[in-house]
């Protein structure tokens, strides 16, 4: 069975560049992804970094009441 996957020219041919490099048919590439995935080695969705790095930075009272004033839509949005 084959299958035919639309993948925008710039993707693909970035993707071909690579697997070129490393002497792979792209098809290897996306057969390897496919699989992968389909075994539950590959995960995808968001990632976030392991460590945080929180910075103050200062504005003027106006700035900082326009930002709670937007934080506190934010908020009722979310239900909180």
């Amino acid at each position: 069975m084959q299958t035919s996957i639309a993948i925008d020219k710039t993707t693909r041919d970035r993707a071909a560049k690579r697997a070129q490099a490393e002497h792979l048919p792209l098809a290897v590439v996306v057969r390897i992804f496919l699989n992968e995935y389909a075994d539950g080695t590959l995960s995808i969705g968001a990632r976030t970094a392991s460590t945080v790095t929180a910075e103050s930075i200062p504005v003027d009272k106006t700035t900082q009441r326009k930002m709670d004033k937007v934080v506190a839509r934010w908020r009722a949005s979310m239900g909180k």
